[in-house]
């Protein structure tokens, strides 16, 4: 006769048989989760109904109750008056020990840590990449194992970059991608071996372009996970299209957001969305994160399309009053629209004009105009071939055009 536990878990309770509890713990089978078991026990179980009056049976003589605290990794089971261990060495995606930084708060979903930033993005779904997101923790562990979650959240499919990395105590160690095919919900174990035991910092960064998440870390007791100190510095929010996002830097460390902000001692969390145009309610979204400084790079996607100048010079002038109208002292850097190669009816220089037109008309101090010229310098060697990306050449001039002008 199988043995039946009932787990209270997110809110909910669920009733599974010990075979599905033991695959659990050793993380082969969550899918019981996603069923809607709550309620009372005798419920129909992930197990099939051929058990009920086994339930039944178990019900009526109350030997049937289990209390599971995931956060403190612990399963207590009654009915045979043990106690379910913690899993040695694991450590979920909520342990406070776990910290999450340049990036919005994330939401604790079936065991992982998924990301959507504040702005929508009907038609490709942007939101759900979160560029240069970074899980941080110590480990006097010799190898570490992350487990990472890909989400299929993000629709477009054309424009995409899988590339994250891992850096060990602020250093560059290796990078991860995707084992599945795009938009294919896949889970898989990056496993980190540093080839002895000693303490380090331990950060895992997001690409920035595909939808990822963040699951539990093992590693092998004794070793331990310990927090980091936290991340100092003034955080930035780059607000743009795929500019900013970071296409086309060949990865998410070769991007001008990320690498200014290594550079320069920044936290960052990236606003660059593919495709995007200003929309004036994007500046409360953005300023609602409480930057300390904001960069604005806009009117790519406006030229290529041809929106009429005064439409783009309407939208940025609203985007910058719902920063104003909520902060008033935050640093705000603007350039005019940068280098594009397409030669269309209504001129770059028409759309690359625009920002200096409206930090003139706002007057608002918090506003310093940054030139377009000094962020690409060289279209020939900096450009990528579509003509409208910055390839790495390009992504590093941009940090250093950008760092010139930020005090």
């Amino acid at each position: 006769m199988p043995i039946f536990v009932q787990l209270r878990l997110y809110g909910k309770s669920r009733l599974i048989c010990q075979r599905h509890l033991d695959q659990f713990r050793a993380g082969a089978d969550q899918r019981w989760l996603d069923s809607d078991n709550s309620g009372s026990l005798g419920r129909r179980s992930h197990c099939g109904g051929r058990y009920s009056s086994q339930l039944s049976q178990f019900q009526r003589s109350g030997t049937i109750m289990v209390m599971m605290a995931l956060a403190s990794q612990r399963m207590s089971v009654t009915g045979g008056g043990s106690e379910y261990p913690p899993v040695p060495g694991l450590y979920l995606a909520n342990d406070p020990l776990i910290a999450y930084t340049d990036c919005v708060a994330p939401s604790y979903i079936v065991g992982f840590m998924r990301f959507q930033r504040p702005i929508n993005d009907a038609g490709s779904d942007y939101q759900y990449c979160m560029p240069g997101a970074r899980q941080r923790f110590r480990s006097n562990a010799a190898s570490v194992a992350v487990q990472l979650r890909w989400n299929g959240l993000v629709t477009r499919t054309d424009s995409r970059n899988l590339i994250g990395h891992i850096f060990v105590d602020g250093v560059f160690n290796s990078s991860f991608q995707t084992p599945g095919s795009i938009n294919q919900v896949v889970t898989s174990t990056v496993t980190i071996n540093m080839g002895s035991a000693a303490d380090r910092l331990y950060e895992i960064i997001l690409p920035y372009a595909d939808g990822v998440e963040f699951g539990p870390i093992q590693v092998t007791p004794p070793s331990v996970i310990t927090a980091a100190a936290s991340r100092t510095g003034r955080l930035l929010v780059p607000y743009g299209d795929s500019i900013t996002q970071g296409f086309s830097g060949t990865d998410l460390r070769r991007t001008w957001p990320f690498m200014l902000a290594q550079n320069r001692g920044f936290r960052c969390l990236n606003m660059g969305y593919g495709g995007r145009v200003v929309v004036p309610s994007d500046g409360t979204a953005c300023v609602n994160l409480a930057p300390d400084l904001m960069i604005v790079m806009t009117g790519t996607n406006e030229y290529l399309s041809q929106i009429p100048v005064a439409n783009y010079q309407s939208n940025l002038t609203g985007f910058l009053q719902a920063v104003h109208a909520i902060n008033r002292t935050v640093p705000v850097y603007l350039c005019g629209t940068i280098y594009n190669a397409a030669s269309l009816p209504i001129p770059l220089t028409s759309y690359a004009n625009v920002a200096g037109t409206v930090i003139g008309a706002l007057g608002y101090p918090q506003l310093i105009g940054v030139d377009r010229a000094t962020l690409i310098t060289n279209p020939g060697t900096q450009m990528s071939p579509d003509g409208t990306h910055p390839n790495d050449v390009g992504e590093a001039q941009m940090v250093t055009g950008w760092s010139a002008a930020i005090a």
